[in-house]
């Protein structure tokens, strides 16, 4: 028992576990754009069945950015508090069942009287796609804590680039995945299917999935020290989050500012982008659910070659520039890219730069999430969920602004005001720093040699 990593040659060789729990947690990030983007592509057959408009609808897109924002941080800090197994686990029973129950909405109407309310389909399927949003809160900030104690430092952003493609492929594959279902079963029985899906999911993923290194059978001792020694996992004396000196922190606030504005731009993408290629490129059938869901794919490209990227620019320039230097660039021009795309009708032309500005923007979502990775140290999961809680605002607020422009014709604002939003977020990257970490008091900063 006493036998070094030098005297025996197995142990000498890590084992690969750590890449097993990547597997499946990029899974997980398919599942959650699958079930997240499937929604907007049964629009015409819900709003069909419930009597409803496209203004009306878009409050189901807004309720469930809502929720997903107002749940972000107690999710993440409750992943920190008791580790993020048990609360994925929470997050996808949750998720499942409400992406199940949306297979049975109908339409009704309920006078309350004398409750100045009426209950109806629409309402009912606001209030489930909200409970669907609170539900899939937390998601990503627990996955974020979970790969800071999986991953040494160097490698955090391959790992997040990787998650990251899987989200965004998730999501380009469930126009296809929504459309061959409802053939079958209606889209009801899509619904049905997913929940079924994610339940299954669960039973798996609780049989294997450990929060550290430390608690996973599998992984060796020289594993163990490679991820330790990158940062990552080890145990020691760790100071209570400073919620006054996090609040106070000019950088997450500039984060946060920054991916407000990237999700209030980007969710065009997963609410109104099918509904432009109708309207506007005047696409149908199978082209219409390839360039639905083209931006997507090419965004999940774009995720692991800027995760790898990131991890080079921090050897290179440092952990400051490293960071945001991409994410300045990549926004910049993911606007130019949506306003290019204001200059054509043709959709051989007006596609392509949509998949572009998606694929800039998420060049950038390693940077973002290894960011709050490094100045959120052993709180990371807190401070993940409090940028995605910000930021999920922005796909609050955007679907019904969009509708509105679209409502009267203006669908050139709506790339406009997508454009303008991607902007912001690049100027918002000028004043973060990766470097500072914004959990801790001054003197536990020093104690820590942080």
């Amino acid at each position: 028992m006493n036998q070094t990593l030098q005297d025996d040659p197995l142990l000498a060789r890590p084992t690969y576990v750590r890449y097993h729990v990547l597997a499946w947690v990029c899974s997980l990030s398919m599942l959650t754009y699958i079930d997240r983007v499937c929604f907007k592509q049964v629009e015409q057959p819900i709003r069909a069945e419930l009597g409803i408009s496209e203004q009306e609808f878009a409050w189901a897109f807004a309720a469930f950015g809502l929720a997903y924002a107002l749940f972000e941080v107690p999710s993440g800090w409750l992943g920190d508090l008791f580790g993020p197994r048990k609360v994925l686990i929470r997050i996808v029973l949750w998720w499942s069942f409400f992406t199940a129950l949306t297979g049975l909405v109908w339409q009704f109407s309920l006078d309350l009287a004398p409750l100045p309310v009426t209950l109806n389909g629409l309402v009912l399927l606001v209030a489930i796609r909200f409970l669907f949003g609170a539900g899939e809160a937390g998601a990503y900030p627990n996955i974020a804590r979970a790969m800071r104690n999986w991953f040494p430092y160097n490698r955090r952003g391959m790992a997040q680039g990787l998650l990251w493609m899987f989200g965004r492929w998730g999501g380009a594959i469930a126009p296809a995945l929504i459309l061959m279902l409802s053939s079958a079963f209606g889209w009801r029985g899509a619904f049905w299917a997913f929940g079924i899906v994610g339940a299954l999911w669960v039973i798996a993923f609780a049989a294997y999935f450990r929060d550290t290194p430390d608690e996973h059978r599998g992984v060796n001792e020289a594993e163990r020290q490679l991820i330790h020694e990158g940062g990552a996992g080890a145990k020691a004396a760790v100071p209570p989050l400073s919620w006054a000196t996090m609040l106070s922190s000019r950088t997450l606030w500039c984060l946060c500012l920054m991916y407000f504005c990237s999700n209030a731009g980007w969710c065009f993408f997963i609410t109104w982008d099918k509904k432009y290629y109708e309207v506007v490129l005047g696409l149908t059938d199978t082209p219409l659910a390839i360039a639905s869901g083209a931006p997507l794919f090419f965004g999940g490209i774009a995720c692991l070659v800027g995760g790898v990227l990131t991890d080079k620019l921090v050897r290179v320039l440092g952990r400051r520039w490293g960071r945001t230097l991409q994410g300045i660039v990549s926004y910049f021009l993911g606007g130019t890219f949506f306003l290019l795309a204001l200059s054509t009708a043709d959709p051989w032309l007006a596609v392509p730069c949509l998949c572009i500005a998606s694929f800039l923007k998420d060049f950038a979502m390693a940077a973002s999430w290894s960011t709050c990775i490094d100045i959120g140290h052993r709180y990371s999961g807190t401070v993940a969920g409090f940028m995605n809680m910000v930021g999920n605002l922005g796909t609050f607020v955007s679907p019904p602004i969009v509708a509105h422009l679209a409502k009267h014709g203006q669908w050139e604002l709506a790339l406009v005001y997508s454009a303008s939003m991607f902007f912001v977020a690049s100027l918002g990257w000028v004043f973060i720093n990766p470097k500072r970490v914004v959990v801790y008091l001054p003197e536990d900063r020093r104690r820590l040699g942080l």
